[in-house]
């Protein structure tokens, strides 16, 4: 029998917004906040919690505003999402840390690089988000997230269907939903998801966790991940690492030669054999090791 998960941490910021959020990995290590894809939730980064702690490694995951038990904001930015994390560093006492986008998680984690870039000592995209308002570099995705966000740009409320299908599916039978997925991914994401049926369970439950207040914050995020940025890559400064697959479906490998072209200071690290969710799982010991090495490099 599944556990349900366990209940999340909660923060009030200025404003009166509850931020959740839930650490795993090592208690005491060096700190990454780790954003999720989309749609998601913190029970993502659950899935690298024993390769954290034995990395000496603190995952902090926060759920983005109306995903899991984060509060809904309204006509929400990017920037705005790296002022929260400022201040849920204050708070935890962390005063220089990393941040680590994954998926849709990236365009978060340059927010953060823009706004935050000298309190952070690692910043990294793993099969993360380029812009989607460059028809040029979607032109290999999956033509149901092409017309999903190109609905978003237009408004919010026209990605609703599709967002509630979805919602629908994973809320129902998050395993089944999950297995159903697999048919849009790409072959070595599929073998991943049949070979570990304890991973695929841990995929369904932070799915199924995103849609917890319903999809409200799915849209809003579809609209906010399909539009510009709010600032450009050339006025980042700090070092930001790149981690990309060659048969990623949902971001394709031009996003990754773009942003890595735009970026003063980046470092890509190119996996041709894998997927979209087989270089989360495969790679994620390389993503610790070189968050690791920059503090190192930093003293």
């Amino acid at each position: 029998m599944t556990r349900p998960p366990a209940d999340p941490r909660r923060l009030r910021l200025p404003g009166g917004r509850t931020l959740a959020y839930q650490c795993y990995g090592a208690a005491d290590g060096r700190p990454l906040y780790y954003f999720h894809g989309f749609p998601g939730s913190r029970l993502q980064a659950a899935l690298h919690d024993e390769e954290a702690r034995a990395a000496g490694v603190l995952l902090v995951a926060a759920e983005r505003p109306g995903f899991g038990h984060s509060d809904f904001q309204p006509g929400r930015t990017l920037l705005g999402w790296a002022e929260d994390m400022g201040f849920l560093a204050d708070t935890l006492g962390h005063g220089r840390f990393g941040v680590l986008g994954v998926s849709c998680g990236g365009p978060y984690a340059l927010a953060c690089a823009y706004r935050l870039g000298e309190r952070l000592d690692y910043v990294g995209l793993l099969a993360g988000m380029g812009p989607m308002d460059i028809p040029a570099l979607r032109q290999t995705q999956l033509p149901a997230l092409k017309l999903m966000f190109g609905l978003a740009r237009r408004h919010p409320c026209l990605a609703s269907p599709m967002l509630a299908l979805d919602r629908l599916l994973f809320r129902a039978s998050p395993l089944r939903a999950v297995k159903a997925l697999g048919k849009l991914l790409a072959e070595p994401d599929r073998q991943l998801l049949a070979s570990d049926p304890a991973l695929a369970e841990g995929f369904s439950r932070f799915l199924a966790e995103a849609y917890r207040q319903g999809i409200r914050g799915a849209c809003s995020e579809a609209a906010l991940i399909a539009s510009p940025r709010g600032f450009e890559p050339e006025t980042i400064r700090v070092p930001v690492h790149l981690y990309q697959s060659g048969q990623d479906r949902h971001v394709p490998e031009a996003m990754a030669l773009h942003l890595q072209s735009r970026l003063p200071r980046s470092h890509l690290r190119r996996y041709p054999e894998e997927g979209h969710l087989s270089i989360v799982i495969r790679q994620f010991r390389q993503v610790l090791a070189d968050f690791q090495s920059s503090n190192r490099e930093a003293n």
